[in-house]
C-alpha cells in the first residue's frame, strides 16, 4: 500500500509539474524550457566549433556549455553528429512577392525563409500602414509561423528609383530637401518602422535611362532623424559615386552592389570612416540565363520556383548581354576588394524579384561569398552576426551566447567546413519557439493561397465622419497610378459639400506621358489591405458621386493582381450610385468576383496624356 501510495503521490507530482508548465507558457506565451544536447556548436563569435550542450528558456539562451543539467520537466532534443548555428538573416526582402511569378502570398514567403533556417528578413515591400497589422498577425503564439521581420518604410526622392511602380506617394515617400526630409521622417517614424530605406540612387544599370539621384545633404537628413530615434538607415545604391555619397551622409549599409566601376581607395575611407556596411545581393545582378543549382539547392525548390527553372533549362541557352556581364565582373571584383580591406559584409538577396526566391536565395548568397573569398565559417558570421549588428541588433541576437534570442538552426552536417551542408535544415527555433517544418513544407507546396486573418465587413465604408482623414474602417485613403517616371498623379482633398453639407473626398488627377494615363484613390478595406475583408453579407457598393464623364471602380481582391472592374458615369448633380457584386464579375480574365475575400476599392480616374479628371465621392458603403 505505501508503495502505491508513493507512486501516485510521484504521478500527482508529475501531473502538477505538467500543468505547471503549460500555465506558465500560457501565462508567458513562452514554450518549456528546451536543452539541445551534445550539438557542434558554431557560435559565430568567431570561436571554432566545440561540442557542448544550450539551454533555452522564455525565448532566450538561458546556458551554453558540456554537459548542462537537465532542469525538470525540459524537453531534450539530441542533437548528436549535427551542428547548431544562430539563425541566418536576409537584409534585402520583398516578401509580397515570390520571384516565381506567383500571386503575392506572405505564408508561403515566410515559409521560404523558416525551411532555409533564415530566422530574420528586411521586407521593403510594405509600407507605413501594413507594420502593425503584418506584426499582429505574425505574433506568436497563434499566428502565422514568419522569421523575425524587420519591416521598412521607404523613402525616394521624385522621378527616382522605388517611385516609378505607380504604389503611390505613400508607399514611397519623397524628398529633395533637408526640411522635405524630415518631414517625411515626421511621417514614417510613428509607424515604428525597423529600418529606413532610402532609394538614393538612379542609376539602371546602362540598361534604361537613368532615374533621379538624392543629394547628400537630403540623405543625411534622413540618417539624422532616423538615428535619433536607433532606427537605422540602408540605401539602394549601385554606383560608386552614389556609394561615396552615402557613406559621407552616414548611412548603416549600401544594399546592392556596386556594378558601374571597381572600388578605389577613398570608398575604403569613407566606408570605414563612417562604419558603412555593404550588402551585395549578388544574387539578383547573378546571369540567370546559364545559372546552375547544385543538388541541395535544387530539391529546396517549391513546385512554382522548380517550374520556373525547369522552363527556362528546356528553353535553348539565351545570350548574356555586354553590360549584364561586364557589371557581373566589377560586383565580384568589388566585393572582394572591399572584403579584404575590412568592410562589414552582410546578407541580402532582393528576394521576391525574378527567379530570386524566398529563402533559398540567402544560402545561395553566402555560397557566392565562399567563391569570393570567404571561408565558409566567414560567410557564416557574416549571415549572422555581422547582419545583426547592421540592424542593430547584435546585442540581442546573431551568436549563440547566453542571453541572446534562441534564433537557432541545427544542420545535419558540417556548413562551417562546407558550405553546401547549409541545405540540410534539421531544425529551427524562432526566439525559442521550435518552427514545424512539415507544416511549412506543406504550406509552401499548396498551390492554393495561405490564409490570412478575416476582418467582417459593417457596411460604412467612407462617411467623412472621422476628423483625421480616415476611413469608417481604420484605414488611410492612399493613391495608386500607371507606372514610369512620368506616372500620374492624384490630389484628394477631404470637404465639406455646400449643398447638402455632406463630407466628401475631391480627387484631381493630373495625368502622365504613357498612352493610357490613370489615377486612382484606393479605399482600403482593412489596415494597410492585409487582412481579409469579408463583405459576404452584402450585395455591393454603394456610394455618392459627382464629375464629369465616365469612371471605373476595381474591387481589389487578395491572391489576384489588378481588380475586377465596373464602369460608372458621374455628372455635375451628385447622385447615389448601386453597383451589384455581380456587375464585377465573369471577366474573361479571371474568375467571379468572392466578396469573402476583399482587399481594396479602387475608384479610377483616365483621360488623355497631359490632361486632367475629377471626381466627387461620398457615403461609400456596402449596401
Amino acid at each position: 500500500m505505501k508503495h502505491w501510495l508513493a507512486g501516485l503521490a510521484a504521478l500527482a507530482a508529475l501531473l502538477m509539474l505538467v500543468v505547471g508548465n503549460q500555465l506558465a507558457a500560457a501565462r508567458t506565451g513562452h514554450e518549456p524550457e528546451t536543452l539541445i544536447r551534445n550539438a557542434r556548436i558554431f557560435d559565430a563569435t568567431g570561436a571554432a566549433a566545440y561540442r557542448g550542450d544550450v539551454l533555452v528558456r522564455e525565448g532566450r539562451i538561458a546556458a551554453v556549455g558540456p554537459r548542462l543539467k537537465k532542469p525538470r520537466g525540459a524537453r531534450v532534443v539530441d542533437a548528436r553528429g549535427m551542428t547548431l548555428i544562430p539563425g541566418l538573416h536576409d537584409l534585402h526582402t520583398h516578401l509580397r512577392s515570390t520571384g516565381a511569378r506567383g500571386p503575392e502570398d506572405l505564408g508561403k514567403s515566410y515559409a521560404g525563409h523558416l525551411l532555409r533556417g533564415v530566422t530574420t528578413v528586411n521586407d521593403y515591400s510594405v509600407s507605413g500602414e501594413m507594420l502593425a497589422p503584418i506584426r499582429a498577425m505574425t505574433r506568436q503564439p497563434g499566428g502565422l509561423w514568419a522569421p523575425r521581420l524587420n519591416l521598412a518604410i521607404r523613402t525616394g526622392v521624385p522621378g527616382g528609383h522605388g517611385t516609378e511602380y505607380g504604389w503611390g506617394d505613400f508607399f514611397t515617400l519623397k524628398a529633395t530637401t533637408p526640411r522635405a526630409a524630415r518631414l517625411a521622417l515626421g511621417r514614417a517614424l510613428p509607424y515604428k518602422p525597423d529600418v529606413i530605406k532610402v532609394f538614393a540612387d538612379g542609376w539602371r544599370y546602362d540598361r534604361d535611362p537613368d532615374l533621379n539621384s538624392m543629394n547628400r545633404e537630403t540623405l543625411a537628413a534622413i540618417v539624422d532623424e532616423a538615428h535619433a530615434k536607433g532606427v537605422p538607415v540602408v540605401t539602394h545604391t549601385v554606383t560608386l559615386d552614389g556609394a561615396k555619397l552615402a557613406a559621407r551622409a552616414g548611412v548603416d549599409a549600401i544594399v546592392h552592389g556596386i556594378g558601374d566601376e571597381p572600388v578605389d581607395d577613398e570608398l575604403v575611407a569613407l566606408m570605414k570612416a563612417s562604419g558603412t556596411a555593404y550588402v551585395a545581393t549578388m544574387v539578383v545582378y547573378e546571369p540567370q540565363q546559364d545559372r546552375e543549382f547544385s543538388e541541395g539547392e535544387w530539391a529546396s525548390f517549391a513546385p512554382a520556383e522548380r517550374a520556373r527553372e525547369l522552363a527556362r533549362l528546356a528553353a535553348p541557352i539565351a545570350r548574356v548581354p555586354e553590360y549584364e556581364a561586364r557589371r557581373w565582373e566589377i560586383l565580384q571584383a568589388n566585393l572582394r576588394r572591399l572584403n579584404a580591406e575590412g568592410v562589414a559584409i552582410g546578407i541580402g538577396t532582393d528576394a521576391g524579384i525574378g527567379g530570386v526566391y524566398q529563402g533559398s536565395s540567402a544560402i545561395r548568397e553566402i555560397t557566392w561569398l565562399t567563391r569570393l573569398g570567404f571561408t565558409p565559417a566567414e560567410a557564416i558570421v557574416a549571415a549572422t552576426r555581422t547582419s545583426a549588428a547592421i540592424m542593430y541588433q547584435e546585442e540581442r541576437q546573431g551568436t549563440i551566447e547566453t542571453g541572446k534570442r534562441a534564433d537557432l538552426v541545427l544542420i545535419d552536417g558540417r556548413p562551417d567546413e562546407n558550405i553546401e551542408d547549409l541545405w540540410k535544415v534539421a531544425r529551427v527555433w524562432v526566439e525559442g519557439r521550435e518552427v514545424p517544418l512539415p507544416r511549412l513544407r506543406k504550406i509552401a507546396e499548396d498551390p492554393g493561397i495561405t490564409p490570412l486573418p478575416v476582418v467582417a465587413m459593417t457596411g460604412p465604408i467612407w462617411s467623412g465622419t472621422r476628423a483625421d482623414g480616415r476611413t469608417d474602417l481604420d484605414t488611410l485613403p492612399v493613391d495608386a497610378s500607371d507606372s514610369g517616371a512620368d506616372h500620374s498623379r492624384l490630389e484628394m482633398v477631404p470637404q465639406t459639400s455646400r449643398d447638402d453639407g455632406a463630407r466628401r473626398i475631391f480627387t484631381v488627377a493630373s495625368f502622365g506621358a504613357r498612352s493610357r494615363p490613370f489615377a486612382q484613390l484606393v479605399l482600403p478595406l482593412t489596415q494597410g489591405g492585409v487582412y481579409r475583408a469579408d463583405a459576404g453579407a452584402f450585395a455591393g457598393i454603394a456610394f455618392k458621386a459627382r464629375g464629369q464623364g465616365n469612371y471605373r471602380l476595381l474591387i481589389e481582391t487578395h491572391g489576384a493582381s489588378g481588380g475586377q472592374a465596373a464602369e460608372f458615369a458621374a455628372s455635375d448633380d451628385a447622385r447615389e450610385i448601386r453597383l451589384p457584386f455581380s456587375q464585377f464579375a465573369g471577366s474573361r480574365a479571371g474568375p467571379a468576383l468572392d466578396p469573402t475575400n476583399l482587399r481594396a476599392l479602387r475608384f479610377e480616374l483616365a483621360g488623355e496624356p497631359g490632361g486632367s479628371h475629377w471626381l466627387e465621392l461620398g457615403d461609400v458603403r456596402f449596401y
